[in-house]
């Protein structure tokens, strides 16, 4: 940007007219998964028409660097499985011309976006790129180690933000990813490398496991804290379930930074809410029988699979001898049915799984697996699990130990839909309740995320800065349902949030949307991450 100000001189720009609007700088979501579709969706359709400008990716240990040509198809599975993208885009439209994470971004460097990009190294990808498949099982040896930290180094240099972890996330074989077997020597050592770099650390905890999160939350701040590192975790979300759960992570924060340890859950406004999905995904990660179900190949082995009845045992043993996993397999009244495939079960549109199950009889792992082939496959059930209490979160976006960062946004396509974060904070929690001002909620997604995540040229409208900008007017914005599209490699669905009515959205000076119509540009560049430390 070099220019700012009320009485600029036309002198042949494109003008927007912001008559009665609000000029902000752009947005930032700092928590998604664009890395594998911006190669099939460059526009990174819907962000800027909900007014962000910049994604950050490589979140929850997974990043397509560094990757030995070896295991590009196990790494695209484990991330294909975990955050619900169809495997289909990583074999046919990435083009996989790198290998180190420099390679990585060199490759990304020379295409265009409709936002500004940039990435953290995933420790599940670091660790399978040095240990192979061990990777799955064991800490790393004191030379991996220095391995690691050597490769790491490299990516911060060629421009990484840093690196991220998670202890939650299993692949399709229902292992947990390999960040989650790193030990706290493995961890001192990348993080020493990332404090060089002033870089950001992220960590994706056990989340409903909750003494267990604290735990191991409470240590990597603590290694942090060491290492100098800004730290953001994943998965503070106020769960339906047990409520205390968040209250345990909030007084986590406010005692880590009170200690001056940058340590930040990042919130999401959006409830956590769910389509079942049965080809492929995490709902019933945890459940071994269930889970084989969710990963097989292909629709008749699944109904191979449900007719069984030593799988059915199985899957009823399982069912009972597991507390927790995502789908609310113990409260089935709050999975509600939204559609049906025969026209004799539309009767129970509208109603709770549980009441079906209740009347059908039987073991509920039994009627869900009844439920499931009376719909072919295709059951049409849907559950929220989280951040349903609109005082509640409110109350959370306002708690100055959080950040508003965790949309999540490019994952889970097939189940739900993580886009417009931006839009709701603006209208629920803004012009609708009032639990922010609009100055801080601005603030919220602007200045404060680029300055904990190290961005020094945008957040602010300033000369020097990038000419990233969202205009809107308040009155205008509109945080609408999903829509199913297919428009995904191999005609894939995925949950797509409608325009949010801002009036444009421009990055480096470049408009990328004009009244929720894209412009077909594509400015949107990589962001390095900060220079070393003098060391």
């Amino acid at each position: 940007m070099t220019e700012i100000g009320s009485n600029l001189a036309h002198d042949g720009e494109e003008v927007v007219d912001a008559t009665g609007a609000v000029v902000t700088p752009g947005f930032i979501d700092g928590h998604t998964h664009y890395d594998p579709s911006l190669f099939w969706d460059p526009s990174c359709d819907p962000m800027p028409q909900h007014g962000v400008t910049t994604v950050l990716f490589g979140n929850c240990s997974l990043s397509l660097a560094p990757v030995r040509q070896s295991h590009r198809a196990a790494l695209s599975e484990t991330f294909a499985v975990i955050e619900e993208i169809p495997e289909l885009g990583f074999s046919d439209h990435i083009p996989w011309d790198w290998e180190s994470y420099p390679e990585y971004v060199t490759s990304m460097s020379s295409r265009g976006f409709g936002v500004n990009v940039a990435g953290l190294v995933g420790l599940s990808a670091l660790r399978l790129f040095v240990i192979g498949e061990e990777a799955w099982e064991r800490p790393s040896t004191q030379e991996e180690t220095q391995q690691m930290a050597a490769l790491l180094d490299d990516a911060l240099r060629a421009g990484a933000s840093g690196f991220s972890t998670s202890y939650f996330d299993r692949g399709a074989d229902g292992r947990l990813v390999p960040s989650a077997m790193a030990d706290d020597a493995e961890l001192a050592a990348l993080l020493a490398v990332t404090g060089a770099h002033r870089g950001h650390f992220e960590v994706l905890s056990q989340m409903m496991d909750h003494p267990v999160s604290i735990d191991q939350l409470e240590r990597c701040a603590r290694l942090c804290g060491t290492a100098d590192v800004a730290m953001t975790w994943n998965g503070f979300i106020d769960w339906d379930k047990d409520p205390s759960i968040i209250d345990g992570y909030l007084d986590l924060a406010h005692r880590l930074q009170a200690e001056g340890l940058r340590a930040y859950p990042t919130i999401s406004p959006h409830p956590q809410e769910f389509m079942a999905n049965w080809q492929g995904g995490m709902g019933f990660i945890s459940v071994p029988a269930w889970n084989d179900l969710l990963q097989a190949p292909d629709e008749a082995t699944q109904s191979r699979m449900l007719a069984d009845p030593a799988w059915r045992d199985r899957a009823a043993s399982d069912w009972d001898r597991i507390p927790k996993t995502t789908f609310p397999h113990h409260d089935l009244d709050r999975v509600r049915i939204e559609t049906v495939e025969r026209p004799e079960l539309e009767q129970y549109v509208g109603d709770s799984l549980g009441s079906w199950a209740k009347s059908h009889g039987g073991h509920p792992s039994n009627a869900l697996a009844d439920w499931l082939q009376l719909n072919d496959l295709h059951p049409g059930l849907a559950y929220t699990t989280g951040n349903a209490n609109p005082e509640r979160i409110g109350s959370f976006l306002n708690d100055p130990a959080t950040v508003v960062s965790a949309s999540d946004a490019g994952a889970h396509i097939i189940s739900h839909c993580n886009t417009g974060d931006t839009t709701l904070l603006l209208t629920r929690y803004v012009r609708d309740r009032g639990d922010l001002s609009l100055e801080k909620a601005i603030a919220e997604i602007t200045s404060r995320p680029a300055d904990l995540y190290g961005f020094d040229d945008i957040g602010r409208l300033e000369v020097g800065k990038r000419g990233d900008l969202t205009v809107f007017e308040l009155d205008a914005l509109n945080f609408g349902r999903p829509e199913a599209v297919f428009d995904f490699p191999g005609e894939a669905k995925r949950y797509r949030r409608p325009a949010g009515g801002y009036r444009a959205t421009a990055v480096n000076g470049v408009l990328t949307q004009v009244d929720g119509k894209l412009t077909d540009s594509l400015p949107g560049q990589w962001l390095p991450g900060k220079n070393p430390r003098q060391i």
